[in-house]
């Protein structure tokens, strides 16, 4: 007999942990790029890289999410696994690295990547709950999705507290 969770709580579960993958911990990358020797300016390059990127790239995010007739739910779990693999690239750079090339171009795959998620998350819930309680579903989903990325931040923070310490 297996784990059964009402949709609910599973849409919570999932927002609340791609609210980690997202948001939080790209404050500490940029720190932890810094702490290699990147300069301020480099740094800002690639977060800006990203976000702009997702702001490009997220209304056709949208409209092929509406569109598509692949899976919502396997399209979500490879936004999410590229987004993480990109994101990862940061354990790649070393200190003294000055080519930025790899995550200049891991932040723009991160962007797009990134920008699936929001519209895979509404589209399911619309199908899951229907258009009545929408709205209600919707919040929760971004409230857990807050949740995660505090989690997350403070987790980096108390990470990076811990395994550099002054």
């Amino acid at each position: 007999m297996g784990l059964s969770l009402s949709p609910k709580v599973a849409f919570a579960l999932v927002s609340f942990f791609l609210g980690e993958l997202g948001d939080g911990l790209n404050i500490f990358q940029g720190i932890y790029l810094v702490e290699l020797g990147w300069n301020e300016g480099s740094v800002g390059i690639a977060l800006s890289l990203m976000g702009f990127t997702a702001l490009v790239v997220q209304t056709y995010a949208g409209d092929v999410i509406d569109k598509t007739h692949f899976d919502r739910r396997a399209f979500l779990s490879l936004a999410s696994v590229a987004t993480a693999f990109s994101a990862s690239a940061i354990l790649f750079v070393h200190e003294g690295n000055e080519d930025h090339l790899l995550i200049f171009a891991t932040k723009i795959i991160e962007g797009i990547s990134s920008s699936f998620i929001g519209p895979c998350v509404a589209a399911l819930t619309l199908a899951t709950f229907g258009p009545d309680v929408f709205d209600d579903v919707m919040a929760s989903n971004i409230f857990w999705g807050h949740v995660g990325s505090v989690a997350s931040a403070v987790l980096a923070g108390v990470a990076g507290d811990g395994l550099y310490p002054h």
